[in-house]
C-alpha cells in the first residue's frame, strides 16, 4: 500500500490544515475526514495553504461536500496556496469553493 501523500492537523482555533497533495488516490481518506469533520459543529474551517497539488477529483469532492451541507453548517476555506489558487483559476472553480 502506498503511503498517504497528505496530512490533516487541527490548530487551537479549530482550523483543519491540509498539507501535501490531494489527488484521486486520496479521495477515500479525504471523504472520511470531511464526514468526521461534520461532528465538530456548525462551521468547518479548512486551510489549503500547505497543499502543493489538488486534482479535479479532489476539487469535485470538496465542492460536492460543500453543496450537500445543511444550511446551518458552513464549509469555510480560510487559506489556499498559490498552487491551489492557480488550479482553481484554471478550472474556473474559485467561486464554487471559496
Amino acid at each position: 500500500m502506498a503511503a498517504r501523500k497528505f496530512n490533516v492537523t487541527q490548530d487551537e482555533r479549530g482550523i483543519y490544515h491540509l498539507q501535501g497533495e490531494l489527488s484521486i488516490h486520496e479521495l477515500g481518506v479525504l471523504k472520511v475526514f470531511l464526514e468526521e469533520s461534520l461532528k465538530g459543529g456548525q462551521e468547518i474551517a479548512i486551510s489549503l495553504a500547505e497543499v502543493r497539488f489538488i486534482d479535479t477529483a479532489a476539487l469535485q469532492l470538496l465542492i460536492a461536500f460543500k453543496r450537500r451541507l445543511e444550511p446551518e453548517v458552513k464549509l469555510r476555506i480560510c487559506a489556499v496556496s498559490a498552487e491551489v489558487e492557480d488550479i482553481l483559476s484554471l478550472c474556473g472553480l474559485k467561486t464554487a469553493l471559496l
